[in-house]
């Protein structure tokens, strides 16, 4: 028999357990449009084993076995291989263009080539590529360091799709660490722009403070905002995030606290808004005036007057040039 070889063959033969090509981080559940339509028309799509020994090996089509148990089927159509060799590369050619590997995925396929004894260049020269990575010996090396976090965290890191550039923190973090950080991205469930913003606070915290990160994850701060029920996912991060930006700047969050002290006191119209520089790198300030009609706009100059001549605009304005 050659590669090109179709047949059928039982369900009962095939290897379940090696998971060798099985490169995804979903959830191991059949995807229930894949198993309605296995049991709506069967399997169109061939799956790829290697026929040398029972039971046999799974080279592509992980998913369609699934699908096909749970369909009640006993056989599968299926191509067969003569030898495992070649099997990764032919596996990934074939998902090349059926889906995205995020960054947690590809750096656990590295890691199973190295673990396959595929040596370092081949991995960089054809794999690497395949998984839509430049010819890179420091991507790869900073890849491989995802089996540095674990399984929890990365099935995590997978389904929000956070990017290495993000997640490399983790790698030098110990497992109590990153078991802290799980259970607290799993309940908060932020996006990536908002887990770069929380682990630069944390990570600059534990340097200042010498505390581990662990300590800020079970502080008691975030353990009540993570157990405030009344508090939806996002306002969850948003509270710890505020908290932790008031201990990482102590000195810009008292300077904000008098600036809405400040502003409560002006009494402005609800449409005026006043904007500075949160960073406070600059002195300049803004007055923003939103109006419909010469009413609207007479309203929101006469209090702007009126805190003009009581003083409170310039106890504002020193305030935020210190």
């Amino acid at each position: 028999m050659n590669s090109e070889t179709l047949t059928q063959v039982l369900i009962s033969d095939l290897d379940l357990e090696n998971r060798l090509t099985d490169f995804s981080l979903n959830d191991e559940r059949c995807p229930e449009k894949l198993m309605d339509s296995v049991k709506e028309i069967g399997i169109r799509h061939p799956i790829s084993i290697c026929f040398t020994n029972k039971p046999y090996k799974i080279i592509s089509g992980h998913k369609r076995v699934q699908a096909a148990i749970k369909a009640g089927l006993t056989s599968i159509p299926a191509f067969l291989f003569p030898t495992m060799d070649g099997a990764l590369v032919l596996n990934l050619k074939e998902n090349f263009a059926l889906r995205h590997y995020s960054d947690i995925e590809k750096g656990c396929i590295l890691n199973k080539l190295l673990v396959e004894g595929i040596e370092e260049k081949t991995i960089i020269d054809l794999y690497m590529p395949l998984l839509e990575l430049e010819r890179s010996k420091k991507v790869f090396q900073d890849l491989i360091l995802v089996n540095r976090i674990i399984p929890k965290l990365q099935k995590l890191l997978h389904r929000l799709n956070v990017p290495i550039k993000v997640f490399q923190v983790f790698f030098t973090w110990d497992h109590e660490n990153q078991e802290a950080a799980e259970k607290f991205f799993t309940a908060t469930r932020p996006g990536v722009n908002k887990c770069r913003q929380l682990l630069e606070l944390v990570e600059e915290i534990t340097k200042r403070d010498n505390i581990s990160p662990k300590k800020i994850f079970s502080a008691p701060y975030t353990i009540a905002a993570l157990e405030n029920k009344g508090l939806t996912s996002s306002q969850k991060y948003d509270r710890i995030h505020e908290t932790l930006q008031i201990i990482r700047y102590p000195v810009l969050s008292d300077l904000k606290k008098q600036i809405a002290r400040a502003l409560d006191e002006i009494k402005l119209d609800d449409k005026t808004r006043f904007k500075y520089q949160e960073a406070f790198e600059s002195d300049e300030m803004k007055l923003e005036l939103k109006f419909r009609d010469e009413r609207e706009l007479s309203q929101q100059v006469e209090k702007i007057f009126r805190a003009l001549q009581s003083g409170s605009i310039e106890k504002l304005i020193k305030i935020i040039k210190g």
